[in-house]
């Protein structure tokens, strides 16, 4: 991995740690989208593309409502990404699993940390954006932005690192490490089924669920 696929891995991790919580929200934290541009930036988009479609998985089962805690699978996504497009095609779907669910979960714990700093920041300045102070306003969102930049920041270079880990890994020597793939893939269909039940609630909703389950099954299986 060249210094400018390391620069450009960082960068995009930032982004997407960002994109998330401050601006511009544009969905580009999604795994599908990070860790797809994260195997590109690396060199081989069809790995980071299954990565991500691994990961989103298990980002349909979170739902980001009000103060709930839920993993950050932004940069996780991006380190999956480039981790899936250094090691053997066969181990693509375990590494992303291996890579991204682990430091998506640190990920959440550095939302809360952001998070609870912001509620602070706030409260430091509160008689003043009280009082209307614009000036006190432009230093929550800046100051906001920096930190949550910074946490991407972190979070990428980790990233970057375990990915760099994953690539020289003796994978030869683990004749079992195909498993891994069977792990992440069963455990992100079951996370999205359960998501699914529970998103479908009770009554006809649960049985159009059934009905678009029974059909998605039968269009894979006709191909």
């Amino acid at each position: 991995m060249t210094a400018l696929v390391v620069v450009g891995l960082v960068t995009w991790g930032i982004f997407v740690a960002v994109d998330l919580v401050t601006m511009p929200q544009g969905l580009f934290s999604r795994p599908l989208v990070a860790a797809t541009v994260a195997g590109a930036i690396t060199g081989n988009l069809t790995s980071g593309l299954v990565a991500g479609m691994v990961l989103e998985l298990y980002a349909l089962d979170v739902l980001p409502i009000g103060a709930s805690r839920y993993p950050d699978y932004g940069p996780a996504a991006v380190a999956a990404g480039a981790a899936s497009a250094l090691v053997p095609q066969e181990l693509v779907i375990g590494v992303a699993g291996l890579v991204g669910l682990p430091l998506a979960v640190i990920g959440g714990y550095t939302l809360h940390v952001h998070r609870r700093r912001n509620a602070i920041s706030v409260q430091r300045r509160l008689a003043r954006v009280s009082a209307g102070d614009a000036r006190a306003i432009w230093e929550l969102q800046r100051n906001g932005l920096v930190r949550d930049a910074g946490r991407g920041l972190v979070l990428s270079v980790a990233g970057v690192c375990v990915a760099l880990v994953m690539a020289r890994m003796p994978w030869s020597e683990f004749p079992r490490a195909s498993l891994l793939n069977w792990a992440a893939a069963a455990g992100g269909l079951s996370a999205v089924l359960g998501g699914a039940l529970r998103s479908g609630g009770h009554g006809a909703r649960r049985r159009w669920l059934g009905v678009g389950l029974a059909a998605g099954v039968l269009v894979v299986l006709l191909q």
